[in-house]
């Protein structure tokens, strides 16, 4: 009969402590989610009450905190969850390119493609608050990238360019904006003063420098089955 697992010692600070941002595989960090699980969390959970090829179900995956953990830890997974942008970011979590140079290789393949579809592309399909946040040219690219990236079902790579989208910094493709609640901040930065924070932004160098940042510090090989449903 197999031992009953106990919880390991620490688990209260492991709870408790302070965000380990510093220390988690980057792949946490792919992209924005509100009200994520602080990692150290789940892999408290994972190690405290699971074993090693043990199969975990987690029906609302969010941003796939609780996946990622598990299945870098040798756990088989299935998850799933109601909301698509939820399921996309845990698919890129659970299936990167092997490499940081894999990833650049189908970076550069997708954004090929993008270039061809980048004619196709029509703003007046595009809702008017949407519109708003971008440069059209840098939307015009970021929507042909998305078509591409759906295209050859690149799902990292969508990631990264949810991970891009949005916010006030010059890595980002958007116009000043909140990363969590959709709202421009041209009060705080009006384009009289702030000019170069409304020009077009060139996509494929951040999408290279986010690809940088997310392996930094890749995941342990995945050792045990996982599945997105």
């Amino acid at each position: 009969m197999p031992r009953p697992l106990q919880p390991i010692r620490g688990t209260k600070r492991i709870w408790s402590s302070d965000s380990t941002v510093k220390a988690d595989c980057t792949l946490h960090q792919l992209a924005p989610y509100i009200g994520r699980m602080k990692t150290s969390m789940a892999r408290s959970l994972v190690l405290n009450w699971t074993r090693p090829g043990e199969l975990i179900i987690d029906p609302f995956c969010g941003c796939g905190v609780v996946a990622l953990e598990a299945a870098t830890h040798g756990r088989r997974v299935v998850v799933g969850d109601w909301n698509p942008y939820a399921v996309l970011l845990t698919q890129a979590k659970l299936f990167p390119p092997a490499t940081r140079k894999a990833a650049e290789r189908r970076l550069h393949n997708t954004w090929a493609l993008s270039r061809k579809l980048l004619p196709m592309q029509d703003l007046r399909k595009v809702p008017l608050w949407v519109r708003r946040f971008f440069h059209r040219e840098t939307l015009r690219n970021a929507l042909a990238f998305r078509d591409a990236c759906v295209q050859r079902n690149e799902y990292f790579l969508l990631g990264c360019l949810l991970g891009i989208l949005h916010h006030q910094r010059p890595g980002f493709l958007s116009y000043p904006s909140s990363h969590l609640v959709p709202y421009l901040r041209d009060r705080k930065f009006p384009r009289s003063r702030f000019s170069e924070l409304y020009r077009e932004r060139e996509m494929l160098p951040r999408l290279m420098a986010k690809i940088r940042r997310t392996y930094r510090r890749p995941p342990q090989s995945y050792t045990a089955s996982r599945r997105v449903i």
